[in-house]
């Protein structure tokens, strides 16, 4: 009977711990398949748009349990108050409690950020915004469209007070936030009348106070954005650039004798002109000097002084403000040169033995030798020798630049066949070293079958600009990338196109720089308009694709 009592004392005993467990924390119940979607807000108290709103605290209710150490950075209320609100977890429920006193007449707006997240770290799909009064009405603006090229971007705006706060605007913290979703869709609602600018961001940055030197940004392509009374404004896209808008000296470098490169920050290749940068010796002397394009990466310039020099000199990008060159932040490195050559041999970079040379069908690609050293192109011969199997082949010879030569056979390239090409010593004069250990060197390589591919061509089919151009980006490879503009018949026309499938923008090149503009904010300057064709374009092997009459969605 004793042992009886004890085992139930005891199984109480248990049950009672379980329970207490079980109240120790709120948790979503486990087991079950791993759970990925995105918690959802349900409800709020009060609910949304009530107007007249005299308490001092707010519920939001989600579908699932929220993790309670990302409500801090997750929510904010606009405009803002001088004491923060406190914010109390409660498993699904947030309690927003108000330190202080709420303005008669106002709308405020709670805004949730993609940092919040359910116990599994799943993040909301896109940012949320609910509204309420003070007084008898809710402002009813909106602003929405689309941020481009990023799937981790935010939206930040600013209603301008006056005409100071125009020029500045930046330098304060934007009155609203609002994190995009992952299409890069956002929308603000329950806006007041006014004038608003608005940029985008990477969200790691949302709600701060905009240092253009250091942040990339996007701006809309409107110089600012009037919202009236109950007014919509809809399809205010924004592009996010990957890198920074103005092309910047990265590095420099020297090399050997008086050879040194300079790496930039994006592709130079189509806007370098070398009265863009001054060489400056130690007493500031201006020297003379060479520039080339690096052949295989657009990025980087190549510079030859006109003599030797054992000392510093100064690389600056000059600072023009016109046209072509707006784009090129200034700045300036310094450079320690040196007379030192070094003593192995010059070697071939490219191509390698057996490289496969992609060719084509109706057009010659050349053969594209590269060396490791500078070459005098003045005293070399060049005399190579060009065989397949053991049939010499004619060719024409061109130097791109002191580093690369092209190899052009007179009749084109028999696909999947071996080739050699012969270099011989006497025939290459390098500028510092010695050419070759050997008297000649063989290279053999191989030509692919003839590569096919498809073409475009688009009628814009509106009132056009002699700035309008496109480009088109291949999905799943970003090194394919095609641009053009507008040809004398009035339509874009791209041939040789790789097979696959493409998105296609429109913009308009104002700076005539071959790319899209993102916008500066100091002076500000809005974007380049642009404009994304809705559906993707699918190339196909010797298939010729035709839009005709592509409608825009601003005219210009």
């Amino acid at each position: 009977m004793i042992i009886k009592i004890l085992t139930n004392i005891k199984l109480h005993y248990y049950i009672s711990l379980f329970f207490l467990a079980s109240c120790a924390s709120i948790m979503s119940p486990p087991g079950g398949a791993k759970d990925e979607t995105p918690p959802t807000l349900i409800s709020t108290i009060p609910p949304n748009k009530t107007t007249n709103y005299d308490g001092d605290q707010i519920e939001l209710v989600f579908s699932e349990y929220i993790e309670e150490n990302s409500i801090k950075n997750s929510i904010s209320i606009l405009p803002n108050m001088k004491k923060k609100p406190t914010l109390k977890y409660k498993g699904k429920k947030i309690q927003i409690i108000f330190e202080d006193s709420l303005t008669k007449n106002q709308t405020y707006i709670i805004s949730v950020n993609r940092n919040l997240c359910d116990e599994r770290n799943v993040k909301l799909a896109q940012g949320i915004q609910f509204a309420f009064s003070t007084g008898n009405k809710i402002d009813d603006g909106s602003i929405s469209g689309k941020i481009y090229n990023s799937k981790t971007a935010s939206a930040q705006l600013w209603k301008i007070a006056d005409k100071d706060d125009s020029i500045k605007f930046y330098n304060r913290i934007p009155d609203y936030s609002m994190d995009a979703s992952d299409s890069g869709y956002y929308k603000f609602q329950f806006l007041s009348p006014g004038n608003y600018r608005i940029l985008a961001i990477d969200n790691a940055f949302s709600g701060l106070a905009i240092d253009p030197e250091k942040m990339l940004y996007g701006l809309h392509f409107d110089h600012s954005i009037q919202l009236k009374q109950m007014h919509n404004r809809k399809n205010i896209n924004i592009y996010l650039p990957d890198k920074k808008n103005k092309n910047q000296m990265l590095q420099a470098q020297w090399v050997e004798g008086s050879w040194g490169n300079i790496t930039f920050s994006k592709s130079i290749e189509d806007h370098f002109r070398s009265n863009l940068l001054d060489i400056l010796y130690e007493d500031s002397t201006k020297a003379k000097v060479m520039f080339f394009i690096e052949n295989k990466d657009d990025k980087k310039i190549n510079f030859v002084l006109d003599s030797l020099i054992n000392g510093p000199i100064v690389i600056k990008t000059k600072k023009q403000d016109d046209g072509i060159y707006s784009h090129f932040s200034p700045g300036k490195i310094r450079v320690m040169m040196d007379t030192i050559v070094d003593t192995t041999k010059v070697s071939i970079v490219s191509p390698k033995k057996n490289e496969e040379l992609k060719i084509e069908e109706n057009k010659i690609v050349p053969l594209i030798i590269t060396f490791s050293s500078i070459i005098d192109i003045k005293n070399s011969k060049s005399n190579f020798s060009l065989m397949q199997d053991s049939v010499n082949v004619e060719y024409d010879l061109e130097w791109i630049n002191p580093l690369s030569v092209k190899i052009f056979p007179r009749e084109n390239w028999n696909p999947k066949s071996d080739y050699n090409i012969n270099i011989f010593k006497k025939s290459i004069v390098p500028s510092y070293r010695e050419f070759l250990k050997d008297s000649i060197l063989n290279i053999p390589f191989k030509t692919s079958e003839y590569l096919r591919y498809g073409s475009l061509t688009i009628d814009p089919g509106l009132a056009f600009s002699k700035n309008l151009k496109i480009k088109l980006s291949m999905l799943g490879n970003k090194s394919n990338v095609y641009k053009s503009g507008l040809n004398s018949d009035l339509t874009f026309k791209l041939d040789y196109l790789s097979e696959g499938q493409y998105l296609l923008m429109f913009f308009q090149d104002m700076n005539e720089d071959n790319q899209i503009s993102s916008g500066v904010l100091d002076p500000y300057q809005p974007s380049e308009w642009f404009y994304f064709y809705p559906d993707t374009i699918k190339i196909r092997s010797n298939w010729e694709l035709e839009l005709d009459q592509v409608t825009l969605r601003k005219e210009y």
